[in-house]
């Protein structure tokens, strides 16, 4: 499949990402380079937490989440990103999780003031592997239109 513009995308258009998973080693790296919070980044102190054990910073789950939803939208013709939007981390991520990334477009609209571009809103459920969601997230996108309107 080709590029794919603005037109090209569906309303409630459905495709499943994953799997992203996710070991001790590399939510330490990442906890310790980025969100250096004990929980992410100390193996002595996450064992004293609330949650028992070393999880996930919500950043990492999001960022590695983002490679494999860009890897199954393929080629878009994006223009910039415009939001990241209603993060919700019902459950952490912990390490030995395997998730997937169920995603669908959502509030796709042509700009009115811009005729080449449009909007595209992408809504992301995260699901480990029980079936639990561990994070719901949103993008929105602008994305190159084929033609103006």
């Amino acid at each position: 499949m080709g590029k794919r513009y603005w037109e090209d995308l569906n309303e409630g258009e459905r495709f499943t990402c994953g799997p992203v998973a996710f070991d001790r080693e590399g939510i330490l790296a990442f906890g310790k380079e980025y969100d250096p919070l004990p929980f992410h980044a100390d193996e002595e102190a996450a064992r004293r937490s609330i949650f028992g054990d070393v999880i996930a910073s919500a950043l990492h789950t999001m960022s590695a989440c983002t490679r494999v939803v860009v890897d199954a939208h393929g080629e878009i013709a994006i223009l910039s990103g415009l939001s990241i939007d209603e993060v919700r981390t019902p459950l952490p991520v912990r390490p030995g999780d395997v998730l997937t990334v169920e995603a669908h477009w959502d509030g796709l609209r042509r700009s009115r003031s811009k005729p080449d571009r449009g909007i595209a809103g992408l809504k992301c459920r995260v699901v480990n592997q029980k079936g639990e969601t561990v994070m719901e997230y949103g993008y929105r996108y602008l994305v190159a239109c084929r033609t103006p309107s």
